[in-house]
């Protein structure tokens, strides 16, 4: 192949890889939204109106674990006082979740606070 051909073919190429790249700036630009714009409305009252807090959705995940509030020994009957509920993101397995299906129960081991 001649230089010339060669110089003809590398202008070309130069000339394509211009309009490639204003195209590619081009089309990716984030398009303009013409946001229409409602008539505004007179103003209500003068205290502004908020709606009602909403849990986050952590908390939607959470389970209810019953826990020891404090130590209780060996062969003692669990009562109601003795416990408490936490909300744990993965509930052991065997835990119960409401307090009284526990009430009334004991246990063969000195159970400590938490567990």
């Amino acid at each position: 192949m001649s230089s010339r051909a060669t110089m003809v073919l590398a202008v070309l190429f130069l000339l394509g890889a211009l309009i490639a790249g204003y195209l590619g700036i081009v089309v990716g630009r984030p398009t303009e939204v013409l946001v229409d714009t409602p008539p505004s409305a007179p103003p209500l009252t003068t205290e502004e109106i908020t709606p009602p807090p909403t849990p986050p959705v952590e908390d939607a995940l959470r389970h209810n674990v019953v826990v020891l509030a404090r130590d209780i020994p060996a062969y003692t009957a669990i009562t109601a006082d003795d416990l408490t509920i936490e909300r744990l993101k993965v509930a052991p397995p065997g835990s119960f979740e409401a307090i009284d299906k526990i009430v009334g129960r004991s246990s063969w081991r000195t159970l400590t606070a938490g567990s």
